[in-house]
C-alpha cells in the first residue's frame, strides 16, 4: 500500500514537472538562473521517463527502483545547485521532498 501511495505521489509529480520543463516560462527564467538553460528539456525528459517508470515499477520492480533511484539522483543534485546559489530553504523544500520520497521508494521496491 505504501509502495502504491508513494509512486503514485512521485509519478504524478514527475509527470508535471518533467512536462513543466517543456512548456512553462517559469522553469525556462529557473534553468537560466541555474546556468544550465541547455539541460532544461533533456532533464524534464528524464524526469518523464522516471516517472513512467515508476508506474512500470509496480509491475517489474527492478525498473520501479532504477527510475525512483534515478529520480533521487537527479533531485539531490537539485538540491546541492539550490545550495550553491544560497537559495532559501523554502525554495529548496520540494526538491528535497521529492529526493527523499524517491530515495525511500528505491528502497521499497528492492525490499522482497
Amino acid at each position: 500500500m505504501l509502495l502504491s501511495v508513494l509512486g503514485l505521489l512521485s509519478a504524478g509529480a514527475f509527470f508535471y514537472y518533467g512536462a513543466a520543463c517543456w512548456f512553462a516560462e517559469r522553469l525556462r527564467v529557473e534553468y537560466l538562473r541555474y546556468g544550465v538553460p541547455h539541460l532544461r528539456v533533456v532533464l524534464g525528459s528524464l524526469q518523464l521517463l522516471g516517472a513512467t517508470g515508476v508506474l512500470v515499477g509496480f509491475a517489474f520492480a527492478p525498473l520501479g527502483a532504477a527510475a525512483a533511484a534515478g529520480l533521487a539522483l537527479m533531485m539531490w543534485i537539485g538540491v546541492a545547485f539550490r545550495v550553491q546559489l544560497g537559495d532559501p530553504v523554502r525554495l529548496m523544500l520540494p526538491a528535497v521532498t521529492l529526493a527523499a520520497l524517491n530515495t525511500v521508494l528505491t528502497v521499497l521496491f528492492l525490499l522482497p
